[in-house]
């Protein structure tokens, strides 16, 4: 029985044995795909853990570029309120230290109720000089301007200004497209009444090409309503702190310019604080540094006249004139556009007797100026884009000729009193045009000759500032030309 049993437990032990191996035999294809597997998902893995620091890399990279986005963003930012504040604040040149209008005194529009705030223009502004025009050491006092916190300045008031040498005034006539000054007829009436040059400004607030002509569309109404002459000179206000950096600023100027030149007024200057121009604002070359009319008021004023580079320099608007109520914004004109001939015997507005009214028109394309005598010759060139700049000076009926010569390859006239130059023009190949007018009184006209231009490369002027700002900027001075009234 016992030797059964170790058989039958031998033939168990092997019948296991076996039944173990068969079983091994068949599972280890299964076990080497396991194997496979685990090797698959480890190399899954680092593969997903090589994309996914990829993954984390690039997003660092995004991140870095947004951060540097956002940091060039607050940079941009910052200097383009830099910009906002040098513009509307002021600085240090030539002139010493300077402070600049805020772009708000001249609004009827933006009025605040500030009675419970001082700000930093004011500040500034109260800090500033109030001086007598009587003060002899100060710039050239050419002109004014006024507007309806004026009020009705009086004809005595504007003979008391021309007194200390004021010789124009610029009247604010509308802002915007829904504003007009009241005291606009009376405050014209008066000046011309006291024998000043007027001309005429517009507070602008267009951002944009259409809303330039708008503006100027509505200024040359209310011009032509109050029975101003399409030669007055316009003035483009642009100072608004409410636009910067809205449009662009010089060539929504132009538009507002070109409206107006359409409309028939070809004598158009722009008016803005030293800020706009030094910033890049306004482009003074594209529109014409001498058709700038640039507003810094130093805290040391002296007889020196500054920003000579431009048209005319406010300098102040805190003069105060003896007998006269208020002060007043003064200004120094270096072309002599915004003032008259106000010497003994003129007459402004009208030309005296026995005398032609000599017309001064500028070309932008050429930088030529052209005198005229002929009505219908200035108001054509006007219509062709020459813009009209004034009566530069009386011219006598007759007296001494002055000749007129063209040069048809460089498209240049020239005016001379000397028979001498006019014949060896001639030769030269220059066109005789006939006796342009006469010279005679006793007004002197500067002849000055720029050396760099090939057009406009000689220059006629009454006035002797006009004379010595381009004398400094490297134009010759050749003498007197020739005499007016």
């Amino acid at each position: 029985m016992i030797k059964n049993k170790l058989y039958l437990s031998s033939l168990l032990l092997m019948g296991l044995l076996v039944s173990g191996n068969v079983s091994a035999e068949e599972r280890t294809p299964e076990a080497g795909n396991t194997m496979q597997n685990e090797q698959q998902v480890e190399k899954q893995a680092q593969s997903d853990g090589l994309e996914q620091t990829a993954v984390q890399q690039k997003d660092n990279q995004a991140q870095a570029e947004i951060q540097d986005k956002v940091e060039q963003a607050k940079a941009a930012a910052k200097e383009k309120n830099a910009q906002i504040d040098s513009a509307l604040m002021g600085g240090e040149n030539e002139s010493g230290s300077y402070y600049l209008p805020d772009g708000t005194e001249h609004s009827d529009l933006n009025k605040t109720d500030s009675s419970n705030e001082t700000n930093l223009f004011d500040l500034e502004l109260y800090s500033l000089p109030t001086v007598s025009a009587a003060n002899a050491n100060l710039p050239t006092k050419s002109f004014v301007d006024i507007a309806s916190y004026n009020g009705n300045v009086s004809v005595a008031d504007f003979q008391k200004m021309k007194s200390y040498g004021v010789k124009g005034v610029v009247v604010k006539l509308t802002e915007g497209t829904s504003y007009q000054n009241p005291y606009a007829p009376t405050q014209i009436a008066n000046a011309k009444a006291a024998g000043l040059k007027v001309s005429a400004y517009h507070y602008s607030w267009f951002t944009s090409d259409e809303s330039a002509r708008a503006e100027a569309n509505y200024f040359a109404a209310y011009a032509n309503r109050i029975g101003l002459a399409k030669s007055t000179v316009m003035v483009n206000d642009i100072e608004a702190p409410g636009i910067v950096n809205q449009g662009n600023h010089t060539n929504d100027s132009a538009s507002f310019a070109d409206q107006l030149h359409r409309l028939g007024y070809g004598n158009v200057r722009h008016y803005a604080s030293y800020g706009w121009l030094s910033n890049g604002l306004l482009n003074g070359n594209t529109l014409g540094n001498k058709n700038i009319w640039v507003a810094a008021y130093p805290y040391n004023l002296s007889a020196d006249n500054y920003y000579t580079a431009y048209g005319a320099w406010q300098w102040s608007s805190l003069v105060t004139f003896p007998s006269v109520n208020g002060t007043f914004d003064v200004s120094a004109d270096y072309t002599g556009i915004f003032q008259a001939d106000t010497s003994e015997g003129s007459n402004p507005g009208t030309s005296p007797v026995g005398t032609d009214a000599m017309y001064r028109l500028y070309n932008p394309n050429s930088g030529e100026h052209f005198y005229t005598r002929d009505n219908n010759e200035k108001n054509n060139l006007t219509q062709a884009g020459w813009r009209y700049e004034g009566v530069a000076w009386n011219a006598p009926q007759n007296g001494n000729p002055v000749y007129r010569m063209y040069n048809p390859n460089a498209g240049d006239h020239h005016y001379t009193l000397n028979t001498s130059e006019r014949d060896s023009l001639k030769k030269a190949g220059w066109r005789y045009e006939g006796i342009s007018w006469y010279s005679g009184g006793g007004q002197l006209l500067y002849r000055l000759y720029n050396p760099n231009a090939r057009t406009g490369t000689h220059h006629y002027t009454l006035n002797t500032n006009e004379r010595d700002n381009l004398t400094q900027v490297g134009w010759r001075y050749e003498g007197v030309a020739w005499y007016g009234k």
